[in-house]
C-alpha cells in the first residue's frame, strides 16, 4: 500500500504539542576523534624512522653499532659515511661528485674514487642495510605501484606533512643538539639530498646493471631525489630549485608525472640531480 502524501495525510499524532511544547537544549556532538595516519603514512613514517633509527639516531635505538652506518661514535668507532659524505671535512668521493656535477670534472674522477677499497667497503655496507629496509617497506622496486608508493612517501617527507615524531622527540636529552628536527619527519639539511644520489651513483658504479632488483631500486632512489629535492625547495625554502616549480598542486602533478618517468630512466634521472645540483649553487640561468 502507497503512503499518501504528506499534505494529504493530515498532521502526525502529537504534532501540535510537539510544537507548542518547549524545545530542550540541544545536546552537543560528541568530540570528534583526532584523524589518524592512514595506513600508508603509518609505512612511510616506519620507513623514514628506521633510516633514521640507524644512522643520525643510532645511540638511541641501536647502540650496539656505535654509530658504524653514521659518522661514528667518537672515540672507537669511525663509522662508514665519513668515507664519502662531508661532515667535518670533505671526503675525496664527495669532492668528485660535486664536481661531476658542476661539470668541472669527469666522472671518471668519482668513479675511480668510490672504487677504492675502503669507500667501496663502506658504500656496499651501507646499501645492504638501504636495501633491505627498502624490501620490507616497499617491496619491489620494478613494480609501478611501489614506484608510485615510495614517490608518494618522498613528496610528504619533502614538504613535511607526514605525522610527528614525538616519541623520538621525547627520547632526547634536554640540550641536545638534534632537538631542533627530532620531532619531525623531513630534510632541513639541503645537501642530505645530494648525498643520497651520490650513494646511489657509487653504488651502481660497483656493481653495475646486471643486479637488476639493486638497479630498480637505485633508478627509484635517484628518480626520489630528482623529484623529491625540488618539492623540498619550493615548499620549505631551503635552496634555488627550478623556477617554474611552486609550492602547489600543479607542480606536485608535475613532479609525480616526471618522478614516474625517471624511475625507469636511471640515466635522465641521475642528470637531473645533477642539473639540479648546479641549480642550487648557481641558479638556472646560470647552468
Amino acid at each position: 500500500m502507497s503512503t499518501p502524501p504528506a499534505s494529504e495525510a493530515g498532521p502526525e499524532p502529537g504534532a501540535a504539542a510537539a510544537r507548542e511544547a518547549p524545545s530542550p537544549a540541544r545536546a552537543q556532538p560528541p568530540a570528534q576523534p583526532q584523524p589518524q595516519p592512514i595506513p600508508d603514512e603509518q609505512r612511510y613514517v616506519a620507513w623514514f624512522h628506521e633510516l633514521d633509527a640507524w644512522t643520525e639516531y643510532w645511540d638511541i635505538y641501536h647502540p650496539e653499532t656505535r654509530g658504524r652506518f653514521y659518522f661514528g661514535d667518537g672515540e672507537g668507532e669511525a663509522g662508514l659515511l665519513g668515507r664519502f659524505l662531508p661532515r667535518t671535512t670533505y671526503p675525496p668521493p664527495w669532492m668528485a661528485w660535486t664536481r661531476w656535477a658542476l661539470r668541472s670534472g669527469p666522472p671518471e674522477e668519482f668513479r675511480a674514487e668510490v672504487r677504492r677499497p675502503e669507500v667501496a667497503e663502506a658504500v656496499i655496507e651501507v646499501d645492504d642495510l638501504v636495501g633491505g629496509l627498502f624490501a620490507r617497506h616497499f617491496g619491489d622496486a620494478a613494480d609501478p605501484e611501489v614506484q608510485a608508493d615510495y614517490l608518494e612517501a618522498t613528496f610528504r617527507f619533502a614538504r613535511d606533512v607526514l605525522p610527528p615524531a614525538t616519541e623520538r622527540a621525547a627520547r632526547l636529552a634536554p640540550g641536545d643538539w638534534r632537538a631542533r628536527t627530532a620531532g619531525r619527519h623531513t630534510l632541513d639539511g639541503d645537501l642530505m639530498w645530494f648525498a643520497w644520489a651520490l650513494h646511489t651513483e657509487a653504488m651502481e658504479t660497483l656493481v653495475g646493471r646486471s643486479d637488476r632488483a639493486g638497479h630498480a631500486r637505485r633508478a627509484l632512489t635517484l628518480a626520489g631525489v630528482a623529484a623529491g629535492c625540488p618539492a623540498n625547495f619550493a615548499w620549505r625554502g631551503h635552496r634555488r630549485t627550478r623556477e617554474e616549480y611552486r609550492a602547489d598542486q600543479v607542480t606536485l602533478r608535475q613532479l609525480r608525472a616526471r618522478g614516474l618517468a625517471w624511475a625507469i630512466d636511471y640515466d635522465a634521472a641521475s642528470e637531473e640531480v645533477r642539473a639540479l645540483y648546479r641549480i642550487r649553487e648557481w641558479g638556472e640561468g646560470q647552468t
